[in-house]
């Protein structure tokens, strides 16, 4: 294995070390051949005989720790593979989406088309991707994601603010989150995004209530990283310690009841 592949696993174990997230942080290579998929992945259509949606992989990535490769043929969401261009997103493919959204995410059609814009197109130049889990790193990652409570995706954001300073911006509708902010739009603009799990990655990506995602566009993996262990030595750590530097006063209260209990008996 090469230098540059074990200092990814470093990277994993790191952000395992610090964060103790409850599934594995992962790693995603958006591929333009299939020479590019490691031996031994596994695929959804002729491993498991399934077309899968794309958040369902990313489970199987993070929850089994298996190596997932995705091309057009073991897709069955409409929405990755306009993402990706397998199916381009035709006015009758719009159309489509739109009969979805209204009366669930919008309130009628012209509320619903002001969310075309927000759809970050990788168009046709990938032919699929390749997902695995980071401390087992087998192909240069793209993209990571990292699923976990609100107070391990806080640590996050303050590592990479740590060395960038500012705020973190980022965008939200509450649905197509793991493959269009998490993944598309991360790699596209290059820059960390927070994201609030929808729909699709509760039902079936299996996420928790309880859950957020972090993606970390390769470029800045090792800033956060740092940053993390950085602003851990200087004392801003998960899981948070609570506060113990004083006396409760729940003892003097029980002391003080049974003394009025004896003298009204």
């Amino acid at each position: 294995m090469s230098k540059e592949l074990e200092i990814y696993q470093e990277y994993g174990k790191k952000i395992e070390e610090y964060l103790r997230p409850s599934t594995y942080p992962i790693a995603i290579k958006l591929i333009k051949n299939e020479a590019e998929i490691p031996i031994r992945s596994r695929r959804p259509k002729s491993n498991l005989k399934l077309r899968t949606y794309l958040c369902q992989n990313f489970l199987m990535a993070r929850s089994y720790g298996w190596t997932v490769a995705v091309t057009a043929e073991d897709c069955a969401c409409p929405m990755v593979r306009g993402i990706f261009g397998w199916d381009p997103m035709t006015e009758s493919g719009l159309n489509m989406m739109h009969q979805f959204f209204v009366g669930r995410y919008a309130k009628n059609l012209e509320i619903s088309k002001t969310f075309e814009k927000h759809i970050n197109f990788l168009n046709d130049d990938f032919i699929g991707l390749v997902i695995f889990p980071l401390t087992r790193t087998k192909i240069e990652p793209d993209v990571v994601q990292i699923y976990g409570l609100p107070a391990q995706i806080m640590r996050l954001i303050q590592s990479y603010l740590y060395f960038q300073g500012e705020v973190l911006e980022f965008t939200s509708s509450g649905r197509q989150a793991s493959c269009n902010e998490g993944l598309a739009k991360t790699f596209l603009t290059d820059q960390p995004q927070l994201v609030i799990l929808g729909n699709g990655d509760r039902v079936w990506g299996g996420a928790e209530d309880s859950e957020l995602m972090f993606s970390i566009p390769k470029s800045k993996l090792e800033l956060v990283i740092k940053g993390l262990e950085a602003s851990h030595k200087g004392g801003i750590r998960y899981p948070i310690p609570k506060y113990m530097n004083y006396t409760p006063d729940l003892l003097a209260g029980f002391t003080r009841r049974p003394k009025k209990r004896d003298k009204k008996q």
